[in-house]
């Protein structure tokens, strides 16, 4: 169909337009503003949990400077202060409110994911026919997730169903159940996943402006910490969990030694 003249000259194209293309975007057909929703969605989410996974981490090694610490944490992150009793349900909202970004993101995500074998074999031949740094960072993210949709939500759903179960003695005593090898999996694949995420982020909306390379190198080393950080903590509760797993009582809570709060108020 013959456009009159009156609309093919309404606009004369500057030298950027004719660069662009964009003297055709005006009989181009409108695309759906879902993907690019999905797409800033996908990106807050996943930047919102990259920081939670440096928070969970501070949280969870306090357990190597003490277990009062540990419990003294949980105590305050159930909301203690308020009332002298913890509020089991403030550790209820908290975690689905994560389970929440998870799912958001996921499902964000998966428009991204291969679909088919044929899918997984191209995107394998891709990978080693460019041969770029960032392309095989998407590779990893890719399977980095995978690993991470097996393990997360069981690890969400027990916390979900056992709140007062979060505990320096009971806490460990679940790691003793899970297995080393399922921790250091589940570990290695969360902080890969969320760094070379972060980072990903970083570049895609140019708020870093710098060298990839220099940002590379740091979260690198960023990652390599939190991984052996991470280690650590998780034999912490391994050993405390293989303690309790011997014990009289291996159910029994954790009583502080140097409690933040009044435990007889906390009792009633």
């Amino acid at each position: 169909m013959q456009l009159p003249d009156n609309v093919l000259r309404a606009h004369t194209p500057s030298a950027e337009d004719n660069i662009n293309g964009a003297i055709n975007l005006k009989d181009a057909p409108r695309r759906s503003r879902w993907t690019a929703w999905c797409d800033i969605a996908q990106s807050v989410t996943g930047g919102l949990l990259a920081i939670f996974l440096f928070c969970h981490m501070a949280f969870t090694s306090s357990i190597q400077v003490s277990e009062d610490l540990f419990w003294n944490l949980v105590a305050t992150s159930g909301l203690t202060f308020i009332g002298g009793t913890p509020h089991e349900w403030a550790h209820v909202v908290f975690i689905g409110a994560i389970g929440l970004l998870v799912c958001i993101h996921g499902l964000c995500a998966l428009r991204r994911f291969p679909s088919s074998y044929h899918q997984c074999r191209d995107m394998a031949k891709h990978v080693r026919l460019v041969h770029h740094f960032d392309t095989s960072l998407w590779a990893v993210q890719i399977v980095t997730a995978v690993i991470l949709l097996i393990c997360v939500f069981p690890h969400i759903i027990s916390m979900l169903t056992s709140p007062s179960n979060i505990g320096p003695w009971l806490s460990g005593l679940h790691a003793y159940h899970d297995g080393l090898l399922y921790t250091l999996i589940f570990l290695i694949a969360a902080e890969v996943h969320g760094l070379v995420g972060l980072y990903r982020v970083l570049v895609k909306w140019g708020v870093w402006s710098g060298e990839r390379e220099g940002l590379r190198r740091v979260m690198l080393v960023i990652t390599v910490l939190m991984i052996c950080c991470g280690a650590a903590t998780a034999w912490k509760y391994y050993s405390i969990g293989a303690a309790r797993a011997v014990s009289e009582n291996p159910s029994a809570h954790y009583t502080p030694v140097h409690p933040w709060y009044d435990l007889d108020q906390m009792k009633n």
